[in-house]
């Protein structure tokens, strides 16, 4: 009699319960990957929302990368609503012009006099935040963990990638969608290939790996898996005439590896592009999910460079993947729904089901 393993519950899927215990153990207690760097230039500053907390990144005039809660000290009024591509070394609150430097500094109050208040003990609300490769991490916790070991930890499979030098990659473009469904049913359908299949012709076709239903080629023992005819891409004909990636050679080449960050990112890398997926979970009902692609910037740079190939069929198996996704949330409503199960082939949404009950914890009904 074969062994099969459980998925999580219903309620683990669709209780505000949960998510709140998801809010502040693992979207706000850990480290959050909120974006990559290479969007702020000097000067710039972009919002996330990190499950409800609205954070503000900015990169200060001296280079360095910031995350401020993004409110006022005044009043409490949102400050910023969007990326801005301003190249001030201040930012102003729209309701009563307090105006803040980047790194936080209350530099200015009009209609108040200097000694009204100490603007020294008025800087914005910190957050940690931590570069690495080019990706923000964010943690909105007091006394976060220590990064490295964060990493070494929920990142494994990032950290097997790092030759690949993300740090020197920028985005060229960069996509969002809403998809009606918890944000661990879109962790799990990306870790296992059961479905590929019936749901996706077009990358089996690619990845010919996928159509035995594993997504680990266990002859290999570094996480890749061949393309197609020594294809070097994520596109319908498996190849671009787009440059390699800096210093790729070898089974890199015409390999496709990829990994997940816990909690809310996964990476694809071929030898022309990495494409980063981030999830902003949105309540238990729904996930915000932006693609961004990265390139070499000279690279980017050349006339004519056009990674459409690339995209429309990233894009399309993506959308694949969401409606699948929506009407798995649909199921697992049903209050017949108690939990699934999970075969052998499953063995990456097993290990990343231990791993969000051992980080989230038990949660009472």
């Amino acid at each position: 009699m074969p062994n099969t393993a459980h998925t999580l519950s219903s309620f683990d899927y669709i209780s505000q319960q949960v998510y709140e215990v998801e809010r502040n153990k693992l979207f706000h207690g850990g480290w959050f990957m909120a974006g990559r760097a290479d969007r702020l230039a000097r000067g710039n500053r972009m919002v996330v929302d990190i499950a409800g907390e609205s954070v503000l990144l900015a990169r200060d005039l001296d280079d360095t990368v910031h995350a401020h809660a993004n409110v006022c000290r005044h009043r409490g009024a949102r400050l910023c609503d969007a990326h801005s591509e301003s190249t001030q070394g201040s930012l102003m609150c729209p309701y009563h012009a307090w105006t803040y430097a980047l790194d936080g500094r209350l530099l200015a109050t009009p209609h108040l006099d200097d000694d009204d208040l100490d603007k020294s003990a008025l800087s914005l609300w910190k957050h940690h935040v931590q570069v690495w490769q080019g990706f923000i991490f964010v943690s909105l916790a007091k006394q976060p963990p220590a990064f490295d070991q964060w990493m070494s930890t929920n990142a494994t499979e990032l950290l097997q990638l790092e030759r690949y030098q993300f740090g020197k990659l920028k985005v060229a473009v960069r996509t969002s969608c809403e998809v009606a469904a918890n944000w661990k049913i879109v962790v799990e359908n990306y870790q296992e290939c059961l479905h590929c299949t019936r749901v996706h012709p077009e990358l089996v076709e690619v990845v010919p790996l996928f159509r035995s239903g594993w997504v680990l080629d266990h002859s290999r023992d570094d996480g890749g898996a061949n393309l197609a005819n020594g294809g070097n891409s994520f596109s319908f004909s498996g190849t671009s005439d787009l440059p390699l990636l800096p210093g790729v050679s070898g089974i890199d080449t015409t390999s496709y590896y990829g990994g997940t960050v816990f909690p809310n990112m996964f990476i694809d890398v071929t030898g022309t592009s990495a494409i980063v997926t981030t999830l902003f979970p949105k309540g238990p009902h729904h996930t915000t999910m932006t693609m961004e692609y990265m390139f070499a910037p000279e690279v980017i740079d050349l006339p004519g460079f056009n990674p459409s190939q690339i995209v429309d069929f990233s894009e399309l198996i993506a959308a694949q993947d969401n409606v699948v996704c929506e009407r798995v949330h649909l199921g697992v409503s049903s209050k017949a729904f108690e939990h699934g199960v999970l075969s052998p082939k499953d063995d990456e949404v097993i290990q990343f089901t231990k791993r969000y009950l051992a980080a989230r914890g038990p949660v009472e009904r």
